[in-house]
């Protein structure tokens, strides 16, 4: 028999938790937001400053970088909102039993490809060599290529955190989350 006093000693981690994840996506999301603001930004520059003949070299190198590490970051808050794409009509259909079928195998398919992808960081990381053409830094180096994907491990291993707190959620018996669901006709 389980410990209901264990249950709800797990009820409140799984709460604290999920609080902490929330927080870490509104952050994730404002990088996000503000990388998208820097492309933009150097991109404008760009566009209005080229007829005055004025060009910076390394605005466009800087704005590539920037974008893969938007696209990263957002990559956890994009999972951790619900804002992905979900199938799910025929789940529902199929009724309760097949959307708890569903939900684990969502949980543990995201835990063995991210825990893959986490596995596999560290050789990422150390083939990842040399510095990335134009992107300077201001003490006058440019970037290593290593630190594209650096927002890529931390979007990773919180959506592994994440996917563990949805098992959590779902031994418990707490409702799936539910995005943005379309009514059936």
């Amino acid at each position: 028999m389980i410990d209901p006093g264990a249950d709800r000693q797990l009820e409140r981690l799984v709460v604290r938790a999920d609080r902490l994840l929330e927080g870490l996506a509104a952050v994730f999301l404002y990088a996000a937001n503000t990388c998208l603001f820097l492309m933009l930004l150097g991109t404008a520059a760009t566009i209005i400053l080229r007829p005055l003949n004025i060009s910076f070299y390394w605005l466009w190198p800087w704005t590539m970088q920037v974008f893969v590490w938007m696209s990263f970051i957002g990559f956890f808050v994009v999972y951790r909102r619900g804002k992905d794409i979900a199938v799910d009509f025929v789940m529902r259909r199929l009724g309760p039993s097949a959307m708890r079928v569903s939900r684990w195998f969502v949980i543990v398919t995201v835990l063995i490809v991210i825990g893959i992808i986490l596995k596999e960081m560290p050789l990422i990381l150390e083939s990842q060599v040399g510095v990335i053409d134009g992107v300077m830094t201001p003490w006058g180096e440019e970037l290593q290529r290593y630190t594209l994907s650096i927002p890529l491990a931390a979007s990773c291993l919180l959506i592994f955190l994440n996917a563990l707190l949805d098992a959590a959620k779902a031994w418990l018996g707490w409702p799936e989350p539910a995005g943005h669901v379309i009514a059936d006709e």
